[in-house]
């Protein structure tokens, strides 16, 4: 008979882990190469997000600081990035959370980049009085 406990060996076993972890890698290079035949397809922008999304906040966080409306904002705007540039992922060359990655990373910069060099972390300049 078998327990709950054999059950949650089951998951905490390394193996299983690094299964899960090649399942999803899979999972996102799939809906990556989706993205990248139709780049509204939702779907997949929500696979990639579920898969890698941790990744994603953290570019907008380093980026932005841990201000909820701006990094969400800022994770929209990456994820829209996502699915513009998917047609530029090559599954040879980079492994999907990687390539997502690096797009996150670059769109968060870019967007950084546009609040202008005077301001900090997301935050507007304080007037001088």
């Amino acid at each position: 008979m078998k327990t709950q406990m054999d059950d949650l060996r089951k998951f905490s076993n390394p193996k299983n882990t690094q299964v899960r972890k090649r399942e999803l890698s899979r999972w996102t290079q799939e809906a990556l190469l989706r993205l990248a035949a139709n780049p509204q397809d939702a779907c997949a922008l929500v696979t990639v997000y579920d898969s890698c999304g941790t990744d994603v906040k953290a570019s907008a966080i380093r980026w932005f600081g841990r201000d909820n409306e701006v990094r969400n904002r800022a994770v929209n705007s990456i994820l829209a990035a996502i699915g513009r540039q998917a047609g530029s992922y090559d599954p040879q060359s980079l492994g999907a959370a990687e390539w997502v990655s690096q797009v996150a990373d670059a769109e968060a910069r870019r967007l950084r980049a546009a609040f202008g060099p005077g301001s900090s972390r997301g935050q507007r300049k304080r007037r001088a009085r």
